[in-house]
């Protein structure tokens, strides 16, 4: 339901080299520095980094152009070009990942976690965030940064809500590859 410590590092070492690299280019941050751990990271600045990157997707190719990296690594980058950003209705935490609904597009995409399983970080479920979810190896992943609406839903829309789930499973599936 979680990456592995091994996975966890690949991430994090590949997620903040690109988000240095697009804070030199648009100098968002002033003193970011080159980071090689989130920890202790300040979310909103993270955020505003995110937000470029995310808005200006080209910047991905542009990394890899320009940095020399190995080839794995290349590799994980290059795939996040299959983003997805948007807002989800986090609906399900099963054993293998937790279930983002995406009512735009009918589908539901099992998202694992980076360091914990995603329903350790929000306050209930079902709830609506907004991240961006990317492939990671054969997993996805969201990008380490979780926005959540502050929004309680009564039993009638939760109920619409898995009757909703259960259709879109029966009739898609549950993704969990990029």
């Amino acid at each position: 339901m979680f990456l592995s410590v091994n996975e966890k590092k690949l991430f994090f070492k590949n997620w903040l080299k690109l988000l240095i690299f697009v804070n030199d280019k648009y100098n968002i941050i002033e003193n970011f520095g080159a980071p090689k751990s989130p920890v202790g990271l300040k979310i909103d600045e993270l955020i505003k980094i995110r937000k470029k990157l995310w808005e200006n997707s080209f910047l991905i190719n542009e990394y890899l152009e320009t940095t020399r990296i190995k080839k794995e690594d290349k590799n994980i980058v290059d795939s996040w070009n299959k983003f997805i950003k948007g807002k989800f209705l986090f609906i399900k935490s099963l054993k293998k990942y937790s279930v983002f609904m995406d009512f735009e597009n009918k589908k539901l995409y099992g998202v694992c976690g980076i360091s914990s399983p995603i329903i350790d970080i929000v306050p209930h479920i079902p709830i609506m965030i907004k991240t961006t979810i990317i492939p990671f190896n054969d997993k996805i992943i969201f990008d380490g940064l979780i926005e959540m609406d502050n929004v309680s839903f009564g039993k009638n829309m939760r109920q619409s809500f898995n009757e909703e789930y259960i259709e879109t499973k029966k009739k898609n599936g549950i993704i969990n590859m990029l």
